[in-house]
């Protein structure tokens, strides 16, 4: 499994990417992706055997999946991907929705016509996918949205906070947005968005981003 490269000094083999970090990052785009399901039970034994490797670094990568938060134990249950339920993903998105209207406050300050030009283009993005029924094509142009939104800020601790939250918020929007009967509805909530920016007024900003947010998680709520 690892990538070689001959040291061009000494003439040693380094081995660049470890076991363990090409397990942690194959399981961890695997949970992501819902390759492996939310709630789903990770069985050390079982990935070490279809891997063909030991166990050490099967536990490592689990480890800091666990770290991460994606995977969580459970007394009697043992190591799982956490389940993004109902309370855990508006617990989230009250976080981001402080975190993120710092973000849109700063942006709708001082953007410029090529960050609208920009944010614009990502919700046509959206579009595409949402036309076509891709979800996780869906999912990832929306986090690109917001995670511009961080960008553009310019505001570096924003981005390190907000990047703290991405793959819980990915988790999270996989669910949220499947349960949206028509995927169109998705992009076009980010318009007004947009045009809040466009006004330059911060206030109206931070109040567009809050309703877009409530509001996705009232409707995410009242179908469960």
């Amino acid at each position: 499994m690892g990538v070689v490269k001959q040291d061009e000094t000494n003439g040693s083999v380094i081995q660049r990417n470890s076991v363990a970090d090409q397990v942690y990052f194959d399981l961890r785009a695997k949970l992501l992706s819902g390759q492996i399901a939310q709630g789903e039970r990770i069985v050390e034994a079982s990935i070490a055997k279809s891997l063909g490797i030991s166990r050490a670094p099967i536990r490592e990568a689990v480890n800091r999946l666990t770290e991460a938060g994606l995977l969580e134990s459970r007394t009697h249950y043992g190591t799982s991907v956490i389940q993004m339920s109902a309370e855990k993903i508006r617990e989230l998105y009250v976080v981001r929705n402080a975190i993120e209207a710092l973000a849109i406050r700063a942006v709708a300050e001082r953007h410029t016509s090529e960050d609208v030009k920009k944010l614009r283009k990502l919700i046509k993005t959206m579009s595409n996918f949402a036309k076509n029924g891709d979800l996780p094509g869906l999912v990832d142009a929306e986090l690109e949205f917001h995670e511009a939104l961080w960008r553009m800020a310019k505001n570096p601790y924003i981005e390190k906070v907000a990047g703290l939250l991405f793959d819980h918020l990915r988790l999270a929007l996989t669910i949220d947005n499947a349960g949206y009967k028509n995927l169109m509805d998705v992009a076009q909530e980010h318009e007004p968005l947009v045009q809040a920016i466009e006004s330059g007024d911060p206030d109206k900003a931070a109040a567009a981003l809050a309703e877009h947010i409530m509001t996705s998680l009232d409707a995410f709520a009242s179908t469960k």
